[in-house]
């Protein structure tokens, strides 16, 4: 295999490179291996079947056709070569600080992605049918925190031992922040001029737009970011789907306004009152349903989940909360194509309380609510953490604030 091109970092050490399987290479090298045996085989027969003519002369041995399968073959050789350049190029790079996705493309491009350890969520290995199993190759999905795209590489080569790599260094570097902020926690206690613990902040609340506008607050199509709370509504899809028969009335009021005021079935006064009924409960239809959207929230807060499903008026309200600390597992899915192409879709929260799991019905872009509960939960476990520490800590103080008064210090 070639070498990466891409260099370490400081004190950046590679711990493994990770390598397409040589199947890739086959699957891309068929077709023009196909054409360049078929070439050949062309020319040769053309060559080896050449007869005189009738006077005698041999004919050439590059006509305009051998000419053309000349320059074929030398032409599939060339991409050939090409391909096994392009397919070699290509790495994932486990070091100790990031994961590297190098991606070169010979003369024509190169691009890298990049996700920090300390950002990834999980890792994720798919071997397809029983050929990729055998000849242990598959596809290799790592999972960052916040909006940045996962690195997807296909036809690895030993996926189970990137997997393995890429989850061992993730942990090494928890243990080692976890490690340098427990001794930030302490030189803290014991010396209170020193710099403070840094604050977790997750990336979503340098993303989302704080909360604000009239608008919005009518029509709360996004997310919304407000003192760290995020709250998401039902899609815009989910509105219009109740908003259909609230339609169909008012266009049956409509047809019933212009047969009564063109043909005049009823006399006006009654026809004007009954009209003005029948419009008033036509609204009281629409804000039903657009209320119905609308109180239908969930909340993610620093410390615990909220689904709050609500109907107009108050006539009912269904409110269930849990811990960050609770959840076990966030998956998020789009259940039908049109759920895929509006970029809508539902999230399952599972928990170890008696309150159940969570789901979270026709969010918009689901992956990304995922995202966000996790780097939640991720920030709200470092912080019971540093409470734990601190507890520790003062355990430690009042044992020693004892023990001075039992044992006062001899001059």
């Amino acid at each position: 295999m070639a070498r990466v091109s891409l260099k370490p970092e400081g004190d950046e050490r590679f711990i493994y490179v990770a390598h397409r399987h040589w199947v890739a290479l086959l699957l891309r090298e068929l077709i023009p291996v196909a054409l360049l045996f078929g070439a050949l085989l062309l020319l040769a027969i053309r060559t080896l079947g050449r007869e005189p003519d009738f006077l005698g002369r041999q004919p050439p041995l590059f006509d305009l056709l051998n000419g053309i399968l000349f320059i074929s073959i030398v032409a599939m050789v060339g991409i050939g070569i090409y391909i096994w350049l392009d397919w070699r190029n290509d790495h994932l790079i486990i070091s100790n600080k990031r994961v590297v996705h190098e991606d070169t493309t010979l003369w024509l491009s190169y691009k890298y992605e990049t996700i920090p350890l300390d950002r990834i969520q999980n890792v994720n290995v798919r071997t397809e049918n029983i050929l990729q199993y055998a000849l242990k190759y598959g596809r290799v999905e790592v999972q960052a925190a916040g909006p940045t795209h996962p690195i997807v590489f296909m036809r690895a080569e030993c996926p189970t031992e990137i997997q393995k790599r890429v989850m061992g260094e993730v942990q090494r570097e928890k243990r080692s922040q976890e490690q340098r902020r427990l001794l930030a926690t302490v030189e803290r206690r014991l010396h209170p001029d020193a710099p403070p613990v840094p604050s977790i902040r997750t990336p979503v609340e340098d993303q989302l737009r704080p909360f604000g506008g009239p608008l919005r607050t009518l029509l709360p199509l996004a997310p919304v970011l407000q003192d760290g709370v995020i709250t998401w509504h039902r899609h815009w899809v989910i509105l219009l789907q109740l908003l259909f028969w609230p339609l169909i009335t008012l266009l049956a009021w409509l047809a019933l306004f212009f047969v009564v005021v063109r043909y005049n079935v009823l006399d006006p006064v009654p026809a004007m009152l009954t009209l003005t009924v029948l419009f008033l409960a036509v609204l009281l239809f629409f804000f039903w349903q657009y209320e119905n959207w609308r109180n239908d929230v969930y909340i993610l807060e620093p410390n615990r989940i909220i689904d709050l499903q609500r109907l107009p008026f108050g006539l009912y309200e269904d409110r269930r909360e849990a811990t960050l600390g609770m959840i076990q597992n966030v998956n998020a899915s789009s259940p039908h194509i049109i759920a895929r192409i509006f970029g809508y879709g539902n999230v399952l929260i599972e928990t170890a309380g008696a309150t159940g799991n969570f789901t979270f019905d026709h969010v918009p872009d689901p992956d990304e609510v995922q995202r966000i509960v996790f780097e939640y939960r991720e920030r709200f476990q470092w912080q019971q953490r540093e409470r734990e520490w601190g507890n520790t800590l003062n355990i430690v103080e009042m044992y020693y604030q004892a023990n001075n008064r039992q044992n006062p210090p001899q001059p």
